[in-house]
């Protein structure tokens, strides 16, 4: 799909909102592509909130977001659907793949700069642009393995002549003088785009050895990870172990470390390639496997996918295996995140805020509650 350019009215509506809001707010919406190539509708406007713009609430204001994951809200999504942010204090330019990445979708950027628009960017997903996110995740891990500040240096030396080839992933958009249409979202599917969910009881101990092994011979506080496969209950190994961050692994590494995703945007590659059964297993070193939010959100909650972790000490003592399974609760908690966000932009005392504080901690809480520890057999 390309888009030929957009309306000046969209443009503005959504440059007023940031501005009204200020405080370095972004706002978006989902835009919709006439036949002749014009973004000349979009949704209701979602504000920004403490953690940026909400994206399972925008998504809400399409399709119906309960109880699933942020893959299956997109995939409900029609084929003319593109992703438009503002970004206040910059010129739309657009230097990240994030976007494309994750919706698979044309990103539009509007600049805001001295309370009006300061350009209009858009980015379109490419093979070649996934391939360049692939690389910047293997630099990044890169640099944590290097022994020395000359090796170190080197790599910071590559790092930074890959970054520059995000200078040239967006184009400027054309903003015209059109009408604004009505939203009319016609082409959504009936049948509603969903995964099978799975109940997982135990995991291979082979599985759990091999990651534990390579989590105690990489540098300590490095996360390890492999894909698996879920048969009755039970998790076997399906994918090669990869060597991750500090408490992190990369998301196309990992998904790389199960299929050949070259060309093709993380979407794409829960959508179509990587089956429903499939489960994220990773190491937390110095911990008993209990997770948190953040495990969540990187399994079911984005891809739809059960997560668990596999605890253990510097000596590679096992000390306890728990899954998040895809349930409701957690996309119910995810909900509820966001909209705390937003209302720490209404409160007008300190008591207020700190009970949207409190909370947002107290749903991070809840997330923990969801681990059940599982048998290593």
């Amino acid at each position: 799909m390309t888009v030929n350019g957009i309306s000046k009215r969209i443009v503005d509506k959504l440059v007023d909102r940031s501005i009204e809001l200020s405080q370095g707010r972004s706002v978006g919406a989902i835009g919709f592509v006439n036949q002749e190539g014009y973004i000349d509708s979009m949704s209701e406007i979602v504000n920004g909130g403490i953690s940026g713009l909400p994206y399972r609430m925008l998504l809400g204001k399409v399709t119906s977001i309960n109880g699933k994951s942020l893959l299956e809200a997109i995939n409900q999504l029609p084929d003319n659907a593109v992703l438009i942010t503002t970004n206040p204090g910059k010129t739309g330019l657009i230097v990240d793949t994030g976007g494309i990445n994750i919706f698979n979708l044309p990103v539009v950027s509007l600049g805001v700069k001295q309370f009006e628009e300061a350009g209009v960017g858009i980015v379109y997903p490419k093979g070649e642009y996934f391939d360049l996110a692939t690389k910047s995740e293997q630099i990044q891990i890169k640099r944590l393995a290097a022994k020395d500040m000359d090796e170190e240096r080197e790599i910071l030396k590559e790092s930074s002549r890959l970054r520059l080839n995000y200078l040239d992933i967006s184009q400027e958009l054309e903003v015209l003088e059109r009408e604004e249409s009505e939203l009319s979202i016609t082409d959504i599917p009936n049948e509603e785009w969903e995964l099978e969910r799975f109940e997982v009881n135990s995991i291979d101990k082979e599985f759990v050895q091999e990651l534990v092994d390579k989590s105690i011979e990489v540098e300590q506080g490095r996360e390890v990870a492999a894909m698996g496969i879920i048969e009755d209950g039970h998790v076997v190994k399906k994918g090669e172990i990869v060597v991750g961050g500090m408490g992190y692994v990369p998301s196309r590494m990992l998904a790389s470390s199960f299929t050949d995703i070259s060309g093709i945007s993380l979407r794409e590659a829960y959508s179509e390639t990587i089956p429903e059964n499939v489960i994220i297993v990773h190491t937390h070193h110095g911990g008993t496997g209990v997770m948190h939010m953040g495990d969540a959100m990187a399994g079911p909650g984005t891809w739809g996918r059960a997560i668990i972790a596999i605890g253990h000490d510097k000596d590679g003592q096992v000390k306890g295996a728990t899954v998040i399974e895809t349930q409701d609760k957690v996309t119910d908690l995810a909900d509820e995140y966001e909209e705390v966000g937003q209302k720490y932009y209404e409160v007008d005392t300190p008591e207020e805020e700190a009970k949207i504080r409190k909370r947002r901690f107290g749903i991070a809480q809840e997330y923990t509650d969801l681990c059940k520890p599982i048998e290593i057999k």
